[in-house]
């Protein structure tokens, strides 16, 4: 069975990984698709329910979590993996947007104070999806091994248990945030309002 997502160009900057990934057809494009798979994933991270959200139906990723996008949970998923890691600094972000003319195509951007962070959260909230919207059937994963694998991978290749510098939220690219203290801020911005029929957000 093919995967819940294909990710096809992953680009990192100096502050910032974006992905470019494909729903594969076949696949649900709205957590309201499949209720059952996104409390899935909702009790694998359930912090992700208590992230600001701005710009969608409240304040909160739990107010539209369960109509939304399947790649902005993915986001969500990948960017509570790399804040439970700790290694992320004080600040993490992320944003996703659809890609014109095609309904099933999302850019999803990562504050990326580190890219084998960054790669190895959304590679892992990935697998952890397909788990949930495809193989439930099989053992869940291992949310907290996942992240102290996650960080003890990064603190090798560091080669330092220390981490960055606090990623820079300012510079108007940054839309999801999580500081130390575990609140999150996040601006769904869909500025191609046309993939999604009119339902784009401010």
């Amino acid at each position: 069975m093919a995967d819940l997502f294909n990710i096809l160009k992953v680009t990192v900057g100096p502050k910032k990984l974006t992905a470019r990934v494909l729903v594969n057809p076949g696949m649900p494009l709205m957590t309201s698709e499949n209720v059952e798979a996104t409390a899935r994933v909702y009790y694998l991270a359930p912090a992700i329910a208590e992230h600001l959200c701005l710009g969608d139906a409240g304040s909160k990723f739990q107010d539209c979590m369960g109509n939304t996008e399947i790649a902005h949970l993915l986001e969500h998923l990948t960017v509570e993996i790399m804040n439970e890691t700790g290694l992320a600094g004080s600040i993490s972000t992320g944003r996703t947007r659809g890609v014109l003319g095609d309904d099933r195509l999302f850019d999803v951007e990562l504050s990326c104070p580190d890219d084998a962070l960054a790669i190895g959260a959304l590679s892992s909230a990935c697998f952890m999806m397909n788990w949930a919207f495809l193989h439930a059937d099989t053992m869940a994963p291992d949310f907290p091994g996942t992240v102290a694998a996650l960080t003890s991978l990064v603190k090798n290749l560091r080669g330092a248990d220390t981490a960055p510098e606090d990623a820079d939220a300012g510079n108007g690219d940054s839309a999801a945030v999580i500081d130390t203290e575990g609140a999150v801020a996040e601006q769904h911005d869909f500025a191609q309002d046309a993939v999604f029929g009119g339902a784009a957000a401010e």
